[in-house]
């Protein structure tokens, strides 16, 4: 299991709500799309949204990088390691933000 956190400025959320609106409809790889949340959650620093996939394709993350525009995109195993799934093991697409490491399990 992969999350994909797609973060977004808040002043960019109808660009954003496209952005999930072309997943929800161009990829049956993503299991689940979740709607834009609009604050700051657990160990993220920009509002975002999320996606699960069972796997994460070559193929998938050339798409995403294809069509996010200007926003960073998380990719992330999820293991029993929530630090490591969202550091050493994470997929950065544009410029990487970090997220709050002390909000995560070791």
């Amino acid at each position: 299991m992969y999350h994909i956190h797609v973060y977004f400025p808040l002043q960019q959320k109808e660009k954003a709500q496209s952005l999930n609106d072309l997943i929800r409809q161009q990829r049956q790889d993503v299991a689940q799309v979740f709607p834009l949340v609009c604050k700051l959650v657990g160990p993220h620093k920009m509002p975002m949204f999320e996606l699960h996939a069972q796997s994460v394709s070559d193929e998938l993350v050339a798409w995403l990088d294809s069509v996010r525009g200007e926003f960073s995109v998380l990719i992330h195993p999820v293991t029993e390691q929530e630090l490591r799934d969202h550091t050493e093991s994470a997929i950065w697409l544009g410029r990487e933000l970090g997220v709050f490491e002390e909000k995560l399990d070791v």
